[in-house]
């Protein structure tokens, strides 16, 4: 008996020390008076009056709209002792300061306000484009215009239909200027990816049919075979992933002598030091001008370069500074580029505590049949997660890099469709693709490159997508917890997130596994409206 109360005489003195040495911080330095007193003086009332931006579990940790720190002030954030292992279980809710609302995307500008062919305004105007989004304003007349331009602007704000208008147009203006052999496009898109590789494929043949352009998409199938057996026909326009256009026009099988104008999709992806020497090799087949120069007969001497990405893409210098004048290239940059457009989560999680909290999370939303995407950083989590949720009785699919053709092929359409309402994915997952039914993201590993952070993000709160858009990170990890304080201070400064790569040194599993899966398996495919041709 006498133990115990001495037990909690020692907890007592103990919080009075902690009070004690609190008292003198506060007295002794009178930056943290300031913030104290300014923290208590706050009532509860007023609080709610302001807008949250960084809500905690602690609330001394919140942070406001219009809240701000002095230049030197250390920032006080919620995750600085999350290395402890006490600090399971803790948490903050961010929320965007930028409204998400498909409106106030749209301009007042036409498609009528350009110089277009009437047939593909015609065309436009079946598909129900009438007015332009705003990335598509700045971005049009300047592609029109004959100038390299980078593209960059968060996912789902129209980038697509900014670089393919333009130019659909031109081929339609240059196809009868010039006599091509089999096999040698006007334009090229290229993809890290064949998910995306296909999508954009799909959209551009939309765009293009009945205007008497032809469009192929390649993407994942036999090499063998293709060499032997490549059709030769008249093909105007290439939406490729890059392993394929790579190794078919090293082959000579596609020429790229005719190619006017080439857009790289998700090019930071593409300027990852795994793409990089291809990238330079396949690059310099091309003469790329620093503007596009018209000859006599209306034809440009050049190849016109379209960079396109939803993060700023890094290392342009490096990977392209031989091929093209870094100068040329204009900018167009959306103001909310690397900024947090919807509700996210951050969970101090212990690696054992993840699948509970998994399940925790997906199950009320699989009563509503709201669709989920799941990210983990490499192939083996994607596919154990996969097989745990099964286990569990919860359908699902899965995609990651190193699975065969036969068995990727169809996995994400029947996400897309319905037919189940959670996936399974690695970064591959995360660029380009048009994912506005889904309304949850789940990061089960944090992603250890900010940008691909920011494209997982990018599966929601797209223009056309619900709301009511989440994103719940679990955090375990060392690196993953550097990561989130840098992204918290960030945040709490009132800048983007910043872009970096915290194992700079380390190559990407995912990256890795794309780039032989694209080297190894290439088709062409013919007809988008057959279930099986597509690799989704």
């Amino acid at each position: 008996m006498l133990l115990r109360f001495c037990k909690l005489c020692y907890q007592d003195s103990g919080v009075s020390i902690i009070n004690l040495r609190k008292y003198g911080k506060r007295v002794s330095t009178k930056r943290f008076k300031k913030c104290k007193v300014e923290n208590e003086t706050l009532t509860h009332d007023q609080i709610n009056m302001k807008k949250p931006i960084i809500v905690c579990k602690r609330p001394i940790f919140n942070f406001y709209k219009g809240q701000t720190y002095s230049q030197y002030e250390e920032i006080p954030i919620a995750s600085k002792g999350w290395h402890h292992s006490k600090a399971k279980g803790d948490y903050f809710h961010v929320y965007s300061e930028h409204e998400l609302k498909s409106d106030q995307a749209i301009v007042e500008s036409t498609f009528e306000n350009y110089d277009l062919c009437p047939s593909l305004y015609k065309k436009l105007q079946e598909l129900g484009f009438i007015k332009l989004l705003e990335i598509q304003e700045r971005a049009i007349p300047k592609i029109l215009d004959g100038q390299n331009t980078v593209l960059a602007a968060e996912t789902g704000c129209g980038k697509t239909l900014a670089y393919l208008v333009p130019l659909i147009n031109q081929i339609l203006n240059w196809k009868s200027l010039l006599q091509r052999p089999f096999n040698s496009p006007l334009g090229l898109i290229i993809t890290p990816t064949r998910e995306l590789a296909v999508q954009i494929g799909v959209e551009a043949k939309k765009l293009s049919k009945d205007l008497n352009i032809s469009t192929k998409i390649l993407t994942g199938g036999k090499t063998k075979r293709m060499v032997l057996r490549l059709p030769l026909n008249d093909v105007d326009l290439v939406v490729a992933s890059f392993g394929v256009i790579s190794k078919l026009s090293t082959f000579g099988l596609y020429k790229l002598n005719c190619v006017k104008h080439i857009v790289l999709d998700e090019a930071d992806a593409l300027f990852h030091d795994t793409f990089e020497g291809k990238l330079k090799i396949f690059m310099n087949r091309l003469k790329i001008g620093y503007q596009q120069v018209i000859d006599e007969n209306g034809m440009p001497k050049n190849t016109q370069l379209t960079l396109a990405s939803a993060t700023m893409p890094q290392r342009i210098s490096e990977v392209l500074g031989d091929i093209v004048n870094v100068n040329s290239l204009t900018q167009i940059v959306s103001e909310k580029l690397h900024h947090v457009l919807v509700s996210q989560k951050f969970m101090r999680l212990g690696s054992s505590q993840k699948p509970y909290e998994l399940l925790k999370y997906i199950k009320p939303k699989i009563k509503s049949k709201e669709p989920i995407i799941i990210f983990s950083n490499n192939n083996a989590t994607c596919d154990w997660i996969s097989m745990f949720l099964h286990e569990c009785g919860i359908d699902n699919v899965h995609l990651n890099g190193n699975m065969p053709l036969t068995v990727r092929q169809g996995k994400y359409k029947e996400f897309k469709i319905g037919k189940v309402n959670i996936l399974s994915a690695t970064n591959i997952g995360s660029r380009g693709l048009d994912t506005f039914m889904v309304r949850h993201i789940l990061n089960y590993d944090f992603p250890l490159d900010t940008s691909d952070y920011i494209h997982r993000c990018g599966r929601v709160g797209r223009i056309g997508s619900h709301e009511d858009c989440k994103v719940i990170n679990f955090i375990s990890h060392y690196l993953e917890i550097e990561i989130v304080q840098k992204i918290e201070r960030a945040l709490r400064r009132g800048r983007p997130i910043p872009i970096f790569n915290i194992m700079k040194n380390n190559t990407k599993d995912d990256l890795e596994s794309l780039i032989s899966s694209n080297d190894i398996q290439n088709d062409i495919i013919e007809n988008i409206n057959e279930e099986n041709s597509i690799p989704y």
